[in-house]
């Protein structure tokens, strides 16, 4: 890749002006999903004449009669109780919005993109980023400036974002778009809002031209021999030692503000992962330590905590006592989030298996995952034995059930165990080899439990306690 840029792009326009590439991009449109924006067209509304609305589109592009209206304000909670405000531009806005970055996208990421920026790009990604980081540090870069841009995509200065633009497009007619885009402002409460700052989160362009504005950071770091890892705004700066690392930081600051932009000190931190611990895109990087066997360094990688807690919080959502549904209806409830959380959790996997493909050999461990999510699968079947009992359900009929509604019952009932995904997704892990562990686990904490009662001179097997059993084998059958 090369920070040259080999030819400034002129006849983009041109290539916007065919029917078939408007469906295309609204099918894409369609596939992100997404509500309305101002006028109150929906994604199904606009489909049910999609040829008509489609040509009459595309003849408001070819008499350049086409004008972008605002966005629609909305506020979207974060985890961490704010919200983040977003615009939906209109259906017809994001038609040509995509069409625009079909275009851009590949001569982008052909000639101008860094290898190391690899969000919102095709093919890179999470994975991605989590390659980068762990190369770095088993190769000795272990001071790391972690840093966020202080409320990035409000505050891209317009006619900044619009010079670096003009560096590789030519395209005056597109360009002018792109800035009619970012002036059109949003509506909120019935009131037209626009400023010379920002681009709007939740529309379809502004990922690239994110993208576009913080490569020429990209390009500053490279040029300057810093090794990083940029995930839209978010990014990790690497070095061997602290003096470096101060270096990077320091030119980092420079080149934000050259960009109109500047680091919020708050969320920004010098790590020495020899003691210190980081978070990057919903995992935490736990620092080298001594391993338990060998005694060798390795370091740990599990999903941020609050990562966890939006887990068991989305459980809780779906297992309301409340309702009154079937046991398939409140496995089908729970199933996806399972599935989502899992399959994003095991990316740390992948990313460690596609570095020991190009010969990096990996001391990280990820064994503290598997503890989290066994953990995690005693909380779901606690939920869900609740939810299942319909006349007054309460924890202490739940404590009742555990007997019969065991983890054999809930595998036959077609809840996924979020311990044996994970390991499936990892290794191949079977069910059979699930249900074997669970047993033996389950053997071993009732022995334990019947040793510490026998060191106390008290019986393990009470008549009160097999009556429970009993009981919940009677209410259950």
């Amino acid at each position: 890749m090369n920070q040259e840029w080999k030819m400034k792009l002129h006849s983009v326009y041109g290539q916007l002006l065919f029917d078939r590439k408007l469906t295309e991009s609204f099918l894409k449109v369609k596939e992100n999903k997404g509500a309305g924006g101002i006028d109150g067209e929906t994604i199904e509304s606009y489909e049910v004449k999609l040829e008509e609305n489609i040509m009459n589109l595309l003849e408001k592009l070819k008499t350049k009669t086409y004008k972008p209206q605002p966005a629609r304000r909305v506020y979207i909670p974060k985890k961490d109780g704010k919200k983040r405000p977003l615009g939906i531009p209109t259906i017809e806005d994001r038609i040509v919005q995509q069409s625009v970055v079909n275009v851009l996208q590949p001569k982008f990421e052909e000639q101008l993109f860094h290898s190391w920026s690899v969000g919102y790009r095709p093919n890179r990604g999470v994975k991605r980023a989590l390659q980068i980081i762990l190369w770095n540090i088993e190769q000795g870069y272990n001071h790391i400036f972690d840093c966020d841009i202080k409320g990035f995509f409000d505050n891209i200065p317009h006619k900044k974002l619009l010079t670096v633009l003009k560096k590789y497009v030519s395209d005056r007619t597109v360009l002018n778009m792109i800035e009619q885009w970012l002036k059109v402002g949003y509506l909120e409460e019935g009131k037209r809002i626009h400023s010379d700052y920002g681009t709007q989160q939740g529309g379809v362009i502004s990922p690239l031209l994110a993208n576009v504005y913080l490569n020429e950071m990209d390009w500053e770091w490279d040029l300057n021999g810093i090794r990083f890892v940029r995930y839209a705004d978010d990014f990790l700066l690497f070095a061997k030692s602290k003096e470096e690392i101060n270096k990077a930081a320091a030119l980092t600051k420079d080149k934000l503000a050259e960009l109109g932009l500047e680091i919020s000190e708050a969320k920004t931190k010098v790590v020495d992962f020899q003691k210190d611990d980081f978070d990057f895109l919903g995992f935490t990087f736990h620092h080298w330590r001594e391993g338990k066997k060998d005694k060798k360094p390795v370091f740990h990688v599990t999903p941020k905590e609050e990562s966890i807690k939006d887990f068991r919080l989305k459980i809780k959502e779906k297992t309301r006592k409340t309702l009154t549904l079937s046991k398939e209806e409140w496995i089908n409830r729970v199933n996806p989030i399972i599935r989502g959380k899992v399959n994003y959790y095991v990316t740390i996997i992948d990313a460690i298996k596609e570095n020991d493909a190009l010969g990096l050999k990996s001391h990280c461990r990820t064994r503290w995952i598997r503890r989290i999510l066994l953990d995690l699968d005693g909380y779901i079947r606690r939920r869900l034995r609740v939810a299942f009992i319909h006349k007054h359900p309460n924890q202490r009929k739940e404590k009742k059930m555990r007997y019969k509604w065991n983890n054999g019952f809930f595998v036959a009932i077609k809840l996924i165990p979020s311990y044996w995904l994970y390991l499936n997704k990892a290794y191949g892990y079977t069910l059979d080899e699930y249900l074997t562990e669970m047993k033996i686990k389950s053997k071993r904490k009732t022995q334990n439990a019947i040793k510490r009662a026998k060191e106390k001179g008290e019986e393990y097997f009470t008549p009160l306690r097999l009556q429970k059993m009993q009981n919940a084998w009677n209410a259950s059958s």
